[in-house]
């Protein structure tokens, strides 16, 4: 973990907030909206490249959608021109601006008419300090979406039984996270999906119908899961003596944290009780990180590297269309390999809203891939797994 005085990473991504957010009030004192042209041509030729790694270079891509953001964001335009960084001077994906996260609670980032707005779970200071992704073009979410469940998720199977201790797109149509689950029903679902969440509350009756016919059809399922509500499920199976032999080639991923779970488990003693419960050995276990202000996500690479015959540890891999770099807290410069900072994620299929996104979260990259440890010190608690604490009835 980084060796840093407390607060220190906090007030690194405070300070780089109230430059960006400086910016904004300026563009809403004297007129500006956040809306300009909308570049059909340019989403298409991230889309293409989402499609096929060897249609384009990422470099040059992240380049175009640097400079759409830079004139088509009003608020990235004003924060570029408030720190007189001309857009011709960068040259490398490695040097675009990155907004910090911070700035999704406070103004639109956004390159054209909104068709669908996300909004994070919350935070500590209140639901009304949610978040807000617009996303011009949700060909651009879906897509990232749906390829980066098909390489990490389901690379050996065309279609699957689904089931989700998520709720459904219905009952929480601003959740970036319902929405891909949905997606992943209408294209990867034998069935569709089950969904074991009704009225934000979690039907695990419902959830152990599921596990028990896949039990007993003998056809493997995939369960799509926060890790918060997760956790209860395995501690409610345990206290009912619940166990189940999910037939082979059976998954499951998990994403959000164990933030609003009963207790914190480590990942190997969470990858041991999945076994327990479901009969799902670790490789066929997927943790999934990502987050509302960005369109593309993390998964852990176990199940490709089982299908691409590859050998090696456990970490986080990410699409080709998304890269990250590990900066210092001290003075946000990039940091070589193998050393902790703060996460800054370059999201191409973010090409409508904000590309370069400084995180509050610590990792470190190595040669296999990205570690998440977690959020900064004082960082707020936010996260998809936030709410299942309010889906489980204090009795049960």
């Amino acid at each position: 973990m980084l060796d840093l005085p407390p607060g220190h990473v906090k007030c690194i991504s405070v300070v780089a907030a109230a430059l960006f957010l400086v910016s904004v009030r300026l563009v809403q004192t004297f007129g500006g909206a956040c809306y300009g042209a909308r570049v059909v041509e340019v989403y298409d030729r991230v889309l293409a490249f989402i499609s096929d790694p060897h249609a384009d270079d990422f470099e040059d891509v992240a380049l175009e959608v640097f400079r759409h953001q830079a004139t088509s964001c009003e608020p990235y335009r004003a924060y570029l021109a408030s720190q007189h960084l001309a857009v011709d001077g960068v040259s490398s994906w490695r040097q675009v601006p990155p907004v910090p996260i911070q700035a999704f609670k406070e103004t639109e980032l956004c390159c054209g008419p909104a068709e669908r707005v996300f909004r994070s779970t919350g935070t500590t200071e209140g639901a009304e300090r949610r978040s807000r992704h617009v996303v011009p073009d949700i060909r651009l979410y879906r897509q990232s979406a749906l390829a980066g469940m098909r390489r990490f998720l389901l690379p050996d199977v065309e279609e699957i039984d689904l089931v989700s201790l998520i709720p459904s797109v219905e009952d929480a149509p601003e959740s970036s996270l319902a929405q891909m689950v949905a997606w992943a029903g209408e294209h990867f679902g034998r069935n569709g999906i089950a969904c074991c969440v009704e009225d934000g509350e979690p039907r695990f009756d419902r959830f152990v119908e599921s596990l028990a016919a896949s039990e007993s059809n003998g056809q493997p399922l995939a369960i799509l899961t926060t890790t918060g509500a997760l956790i209860h499920f395995l501690d409610y199976a345990r206290e009912r003596s619940l166990s189940f032999r999910l037939p082979h080639a059976s998954r499951l991923m998990d994403t959000g944290g164990d933030k609003g779970a009963p207790r914190r488990m480590s990942r190997k003693g969470l990858l041991h009780a999945i076994w327990n419960t479901f009969a799902i050995p670790g490789y066929f276990a997927v943790n999934e990180y990502g987050m509302a202000e960005m369109s593309s996500q993390y998964f852990d690479s176990v199940i490709r590297d089982r299908f691409d015959g590859v050998h090696r540890g456990r970490y986080l891999a990410a699409p080709h269309w998304l890269r990250t770099l590990v900066l210092n807290p001290a003075d946000l410069t990039p940091l070589p390999d193998g050393q902790p900072g703060l996460l800054c994620h370059y999201d191409l299929a973010n090409a409508g809203s904000a590309m370069a996104i400084l995180s509050e979260d610590l990792g470190v990259i190595g040669e296999e891939g990205l570690r998440h440890l977690g959020r900064a010190p004082s960082a707020e608690l936010r996260g998809c797994s936030m709410s299942v604490a309010e889906w489980v009835p204090s009795g049960e």
